[in-house]
């Protein structure tokens, strides 16, 4: 006989269930039961944590989600970028795939795993651009002019980290307080 109280210490996820309280004398007998649902903490972690991608490249990040140390199954997950929720498009199952990276891609993601529960856990990692050499966007188109008027010569370039444009008139360097 337990008592009024049923006390059970250090919880564990055996002892979840459907406990039964029965109470019962001379004029009859009452009961009502009690659903203990026991949930383990799960951890969740994104591999890998910091991942350098060249421009044009592909980065792929996993979300890890594991209960007591062993994997925990499917779970719905959500992914952010930068705090902003990513469309499901590109996502197979705990993997994200960003192709044809850019330099909007660059920046924090997170995984959020929202159990039945109504709790939620997330982990974050970050995508960094790797090294990319310049390369041209636009350079000037070639002219003939008569002296007197201006002229303007544009030439830009993009790289990671952004290029430094230099110009060099037949070869030896224009000074850069311009003309």
């Amino acid at each position: 006989m337990l008592g009024p109280v049923l006390a059970i210490e250090a919880v564990t996820a055996e002892d979840g269930g459907v406990y039964k309280c029965s109470a019962s004398n001379a004029g009859g007998e009452a009961s009502a039961d009690l659903r203990l649902t026991v949930s383990t903490p799960i951890h969740v972690e994104i591999t890998p944590n910091v991942l350098s991608v060249h421009m044009g490249g592909t980065a792929e990040f996993r979300c890890l989600v594991t209960a007591n140390g062993m994997s925990a199954g499917p779970q719905h997950i959500t992914w952010f970028k930068d705090g902003r929720q990513l469309p499901s498009s590109g996502r197979v199952g705990d993997t994200l795939q960003v192709t044809g990276v850019t330099r909007e891609d660059k920046g924090m993601y997170q995984c959020v795993v929202r159990r039945q529960e109504g709790d939620s856990f997330q982990a974050s990692a970050e995508l960094q651009l790797g090294d990319a050499p310049p390369s041209l966007v636009y350079s000037f188109i070639e002219q003939t002019l008569q002296p007197g008027p201006a002229v303007s010569l544009k030439c830009s370039a993009q790289g990671n980290p952004t290029p430094q444009i230099s110009w060099t008139l037949d070869g030896f360097p224009l000074p850069t307080n311009g003309r």
